[in-house]
């Protein structure tokens, strides 16, 4: 019985502090670390793993390999599980370059959680920082 009362407790904890967090922005937090670490591949250009992240359309599409996004459950959303892989992992995100910072996977997984809110318009489209050119 005593167990169940601490449970519950951190259950109702967590649930106190993931409210006071704000919501995320996706223009200002989510945006940024897509372009600058994953629509560099994946694009309507090099379409890597069959996966464009330039749109909302494009993001949420149905795929062969399953849903990237699954709002409000970052563990069954591949975005998020492959950031969290080891790097040495063959499926590990990014495949080349620096790991995202564990802040901003926080922060992914936050946004996902929250329902992954993805405006529409210019706000929700997302332009690559660098371009990967495409093997031949």
């Amino acid at each position: 019985m005593h167990l169940k009362s601490i449970t519950a407790l951190l259950a109702f904890a967590t649930m106190l502090s993931a409210a006071d967090d704000p919501a995320v922005n996706f223009v200002k937090q989510i945006k940024p670390i897509l372009a600058d670490r994953c629509v560099e591949c994946h694009n309507v250009e090099t379409l890597l793993g069959d996966l464009n992240l330039q749109t909302k359309a494009l993001a949420f599409r149905k795929r062969k390999a399953g849903p990237v996004i699954v709002p409000k459950e970052p563990e069954k959303s591949m975005l998020y599980l492959v950031l969290k892989l080891p790097p040495k992992d063959n499926k590990a995100m990014p495949a080349t370059g620096h790991r995202i910072a564990k802040d901003e996977v926080s922060t992914i997984r936050q946004w996902i959680a929250e329902g992954a809110d993805w405006p529409e318009g210019n706000d929700g489209v997302i332009t690559p920082t660098h371009k990967k050119l495409k093997a031949n």
